[in-house]
């Protein structure tokens, strides 16, 4: 039962890293979707537990080793995921054990201090997921912490299914311990995560703007290529953009204007582009120039997303210095092609019609060679 535990607890630590990786810049529904998955598998992990005191006990989870174990993976899982579906399965918990004592049999008579307990441990499970590095730095807090949960599952259990006051005092002090010694690796792992995240932020996301930098944008491109070599029917397009007369910003206002102003826009199409779509990659690849690679998506399609953001785009100028500077693209899009035999020839074929929107006037869009304004 220990290494089921540690396996369960090695399983979220996983879970957690990727988690905080997957879910950097992605869409809200993304985020929402990868945080039910933890809470399932926070879900399956105490139903593994039971299932396995059910067979090693001949059909009975009467057991203080399974109730220490399955109070160590939901505070764990608490502690270490940090996600509101995870908070709330830690507060639905003693509600389906009451639930399922009392249609067992359990009798309901001691219901207000059930209440009681369910009031303290939903303080306990608040204030964590709201307060949990602080809960971590702080050892007397951590411990009295622990204590409070677990006496609030110790008087839950007892108050369907009463036991000597013995069990609980040891049941409690062999959690505290337990937790004591997961408190050193949960901090050890939101350390490790956290310097993580500071490193790939670094190397793939452009410091100025927060959007994907160049190099990213190389590694995503080989990748992309691959694909469509795999599967030539899967639409690829990639459009291209830049600022127009961004010169102008740094001569008239100061280079400061002008990094707002690319920071405002680069901002402005990664929020746009998550909420329109959940395809489309913005990368800063130079300068006021920016590309977004849409996967599975038309040229007609990305077309209709990018006019969508530049017109929102023209509804929020920038504000600098109490001044409202309006801000106007110039568009190249282009699909990936089974003529193009190396990134190359598209890239320098949707460059091109990027060219040809600025020659067109500028706030204009290149869509295949065809050009017009917005």
């Amino acid at each position: 039962m220990a290494l089921i535990t540690i396996g369960l607890i090695a399983i979220m630590l996983v879970m957690t890293y990727l988690v905080s990786q997957r879910t950097i810049r992605r869409s809200r529904a993304y985020t929402v979707g990868v945080h039910l998955i933890e809470a399932a598998i926070v879900i399956g992990g105490v139903v593994l537990l039971r299932q396995t005191f059910w067979a090693l006990n001949g059909g009975s989870v009467a057991d203080w080793g399974y109730v220490i174990a399955q109070l160590i993976i939901l505070l764990f899982s608490l502690y270490a995921m940090q996600t509101l579906a995870v908070t709330v399965v830690n507060l639905l918990m003693p509600l389906v054990f009451y639930g399922q004592s009392l249609y067992l049999g359990a009798s309901p008579r001691l219901w207000w201090l059930f209440t009681l307990m369910l009031l303290l441990l939903g303080g306990v499970v608040g204030y964590i997921s709201r307060h949990q590095a602080l809960a971590l730095e702080s050892e007397w807090r951590y411990l009295l912490l622990q204590f409070l949960y677990g006496l609030a599952w110790c008087v839950i259990i007892w108050s369907v299914l009463p036991y000597h006051w013995f069990y609980a005092i040891n049941v409690l002090v062999i959690f505290i311990l337990y937790m004591w010694i997961i408190r050193v690796f949960v901090t050890r792992v939101n350390l490790m995560i956290a310097h993580f995240a500071r490193l790939s932020q670094a190397a793939n996301y452009d410091e100025l703007t927060g959007v994907r930098n160049r190099a990213n944008f190389d590694t995503t491109t080989v990748g992309v290529f691959g694909v469509y070599q795999q599967h030539p029917a899967k639409p690829i397009t990639m459009a291209m953009f830049d600022i127009d007369h961004f010169k102008h910003f740094n001569d008239d206002y100061g280079h400061l204007t002008g990094d707002a102003v690319l920071k405002h826009v680069a901002q402005h199409f990664n929020q746009e582009l998550a909420r329109q779509t959940n395809t489309g990659e913005l990368f800063r690849y130079g300068g006021e120039e920016f590309v977004i690679i849409f996967e599975d998506e038309s040229p007609s399609t990305a077309q209709s997303v990018v006019t969508a953001i530049r017109n929102t785009l023209e509804e929020h100028p920038v504000h600098v210095n109490g001044q409202k500077l309006s801000v106007t693209v110039s568009v190249g899009i282009s699909a990936l092609q089974p003529a193009d035999l190396d990134f190359d020839s598209w890239f320098k074929r949707v460059d091109h019609y990027l060219y040809l929107s600025k020659e067109g006037g500028r706030d204009r869009i290149t869509v295949e060679g065809q050009t017009r304004k917005f």
